[in-house]
């Protein structure tokens, strides 16, 4: 049984590897991490890791997700974006994203996502009528905010993921 039981503990290990690893490239990797934290609990009886706990990891990894949406916008504003170069950016990361993942699967999602938000806030600039070199400022503003984003909701899966298997030792 313990043999059994060490499987599964180096099993949850690899797959929170892959949990952080989805969410590097974009995708939805805190709720797979969160998935791992809710077997590992039920697993534990909710011993190690309590409701109370899954619930504020849940309302962290929401809260990351809204950073993801909305930080990039918010930091091309900052940069001088107008209206159009918000929602470009915006727009821009979610198509750079998809046409990413179709021409390079995986890390394309990530790079689509950056280089999506950047062009989104350009051409959302020079479509408001704005020079090229605002419509430059804002795509960098965009492209870092991107970036702050995607670091923040990594930073918010390192704490899921420390939490799940944390509580996982003391099954072994």
């Amino acid at each position: 049984m313990i043999v059994v039981t060490i499987l599964l503990v180096v099993l949850l290990h690899v797959a929170v590897v892959g949990g952080l690893f989805a969410v590097i490239l974009g995708l939805s990797g805190n709720s797979i991490l969160l998935g791992l934290g809710l077997i590992t609990a039920w697993a534990g009886g909710f011993e190690h890791l309590s409701w109370v706990t899954l619930l504020l990891l849940l309302a962290m990894a929401v809260l990351a997700e809204v950073v993801e949406a909305l930080l990039g916008v918010e930091t091309a504003r900052r940069f001088g974006a107008s209206r159009y170069g918000m929602l470009g950016t915006f727009l821009g990361g979610l198509v750079g994203a998809a046409v990413g993942t179709a021409w390079l699967p995986l890390i394309g999602s990530l790079i689509g996502a950056f280089a999506g938000a950047f062009a989104g806030a350009f051409v959302g600039e020079i479509l408001g009528g704005q020079t090229m070199e605002k419509g430059a400022k804002a795509g960098t503003g965009a492209f870092l905010g991107k970036v702050a984003a995607t670091t923040f909701k990594f930073g918010i899966g390192i704490l899921i993921a420390f939490f799940t298997l944390k509580a996982s030792y003391p099954l072994v």
